[in-house]
This record gives C-alpha cells, structure tokens and sequence, in this order.
C-alpha cells in the first residue's frame, strides 16, 4: 500500500517538469499539436423534457351560485378578450335577488318622499324636529340596504349598466351572462347549454397569454452542476432556445437517483403546452473543446501537453463532459496555447524515465 501511494507520488512530481525536444525527435516521434477551440456554451447531453405552464397564467371561472345554461358562447381552444361573454345562465337565486334590490329601491322611494314632505313639515315647525330625524335616518338605512344589494347583484356578475338599468326600469332580467375576467385561450369548457352547474363547478379554465416553462428530471451529475439563474440553451423542436435555470429540486427522487428541474422560456418562444420532447441542454460556461487524443491519465488527474517553443509542459485539466471525439474542459488561460495531440504517451513517458 505504501509502495503504491509512493509510486503515484513520484508520477504526480514527474509530471510538474517539462520536455524539450529538439525538431528531430519532434518529427522522429510525430507530435503533433493543435489549439483547443473556446467555445462559451458546453454540452451536457440529451434529456426529456416537459413544456409546462405555470399556474398563474391559468385563470379558473366559477360562479358562487347554482345555476342553468341557457347559452354556450366560446368552445373550447378559443381565444377571448377580457370582458367578453363566455355564457349565458339563469338562475333563481340571480333572479330573487333582483327582486330583493327592486323591493329595496322601491323602499328607498318610498321612504325619501315621505322624509322630503316632513323635512317640509319640520321647516314651519308643524312637526317636531325630532319626526324628521327619524325619517332621514330610515333614508340612510334604506341607502345602506340598497348599496348591499348593488354589491349582491356585482357578485353575481352584473355589470354597472346591468344594475343600472334594473333600479332605473325596476325590471328583471331573465338571463345573466357570464363574461371572461381575462384575455386568453380557453384550454377547458365544462359546460353544456340546458345543463345545471353549482357552485363547486369549474365552468371555464382560461390560459392567459405568457411565457411557459421547460420541466426535467435530470441525472445527478448534471442537475448538481446546475444553479438558480444559471443560463444554458435548450434546442427542443426545431428551436434553439436561451433560457436559465429557475429552478433545482431540493431533494433526490429516490426510483432513479434524478432531481427535477424547471427552465425558463422566453415569451417570444411558442411551444404548445403538453408537449414532450427529447431535447439538448447545453451549460452557458467558459471551456475548451480539445481532443480526447490529447489527454492522459496522471494518477487522479487528467492533464495535457502545451507547447511553448520547444518545451512540451504538462498541464492538469478539468472535464467538465466528453462525447466519442471530444473533451469539454473548464477554461484555463493556459490551454490557449498549442496542445499535443498526438504521441502523448510518448511525453508522458519521458517525464516518467525522468529524461
């Protein structure tokens, strides 16, 4: 055991020298050097991914009363505008309540012209001040019930003009439409005309217009290269797409040793939701491509050759990915000079012999 930690000691210190060789040896060993190609986006490999969208841009539409549909107006997959109807419906409970604010107004009438003819009285001191006190405040009461029921009848989703018309014309309306809160697609309808629904019931669900998101389960020793905010490239169907990390999973998935994570699109990026793609995810990092040909094993390290003149330098590396041809190392100011691309081991054994 320690024969060995000795040996490997001795290999690693070797290799901390350098070799000069004269233009002969050059050619009589045929070295051969090349530059390592900068490249600022690494590769890391092809994964399936997920198109997602995020749950603030789906807008769920309900109503808080059971009720009837008299009127299908948008299908699904359609596009609408804010304030636009989606449906027309009945109701019992729509239309008693608009009885209940008819009542109210009529109330309010009736009560305001009783307390303009005593606030006439009070003036010649033919009734007592305290008479009209009175019927004011049951004007105010009859306001204050009357801006309730106004507040009712929005929660019921009658527009301004809607509750307008009703206390200017004291007359019902039958139907009450429903309309879109927001500006998107229609992604689900759950309605049918002549079908009842509920409060519980989840009549429309609107897609609002925005940006999606890509979502993976990535292998260990990828995703624990990946941070927050981190800016890589993903080509998914046909697109080449420059997003960032906006999200790592905190914890492992445990059935294949994976961690999830989401990416961002940008909103000029049209990628329909649900689809699943295999796509290429590449790392936004300063590194060198360089040939698998040009890297040696030192012990635990990987190092290469550079040149400078005549000396040939050992270089240690970091392998951030590789592919059959290919090495992706980390950047190093270093590595911009030529590299040995051929016969390293021939390098490498000089060192070792200690020539």
């Amino acid at each position: 055991m320690k024969k060995s930690i000795l040996v490997h000691l001795i290999l690693s210190i070797s290799l901390l020298a350098e070799v000069t060789l004269s233009p002969q040896e050059e050619k009589n060993w045929q070295i051969e050097t090349a530059l390592a190609k900068p490249i600022s986006y690494v590769p890391v490999g092809e994964y399936i991914m997920s198109v997602v969208t995020p749950p603030k841009l789906l807008y769920a539409v309900s109503v808080p009363y059971a009720a009837q549909v008299v009127q299908l107006k948008k299908v699904n997959y359609e596009k609408v505008n804010k304030g636009e109807t989606l449906a027309l419906l009945t109701s019992t409970q729509w239309i008693q309540a608009q009885k209940e604010a008819i009542g109210d107004a009529v109330e309010l009438m009736h009560h305001e012209h009783i307390a303009e003819r005593k606030t006439k009285l009070c003036k010649e001191e033919i009734i007592a001040q305290k008479v009209c006190i009175d019927a004011d405040a049951e004007v105010l009461a009859d306001k204050v019930k009357q801006l309730a029921s106004k507040t009712l009848l929005s929660a019921y989703g009658a527009s301004d003009k809607v509750i307008n018309h009703l206390y200017k014309e004291l007359t019902i309306f039958q139907n009450l439409e429903l309309h879109s809160p927001v500006k998107g697609t229609l992604v689900e309808v759950n309605i049918q005309p002549g079908k009842s629904v509920s409060s519980s019931d989840l009549l429309f669900l609107i897609k609002r217009d925005g940006s999606t998101w890509l979502e993976s389960d990535l292998p260990l020793e990828v995703a624990n290269a990946l941070r927050a905010s981190q800016e890589v490239i993903i080509e998914i169907n046909g697109k080449k797409i420059q997003s960032k990390v906006l999200q790592v999973s905190p914890i492992i998935n445990p059935r294949n040793q994976t961690r999830h994570l989401r990416f961002s699109v940008p909103s000029s990026v049209k990628l329909l939701s649900g689809l699943r793609e295999r796509a290429k995810l590449s790392i936004k990092t300063k590194a060198f491509i360089i040939s698998k040909n040009a890297i040696v094993q030192d012990g635990e390290h990987s190092i290469v050759f550079i040149k400078r003149g005549q000396s040939y330098i050992p270089q240690r590396v970091h392998i951030i990915t590789e592919n059959i041809k290919n090495s992706y190392v980390t950047f190093n100011k270093a590595l911009e000079n030529p590299i040995v691309i051929s016969e390293v081991s021939v390098l490498q054994n000089i060192l070792h012999k200690g020539k």
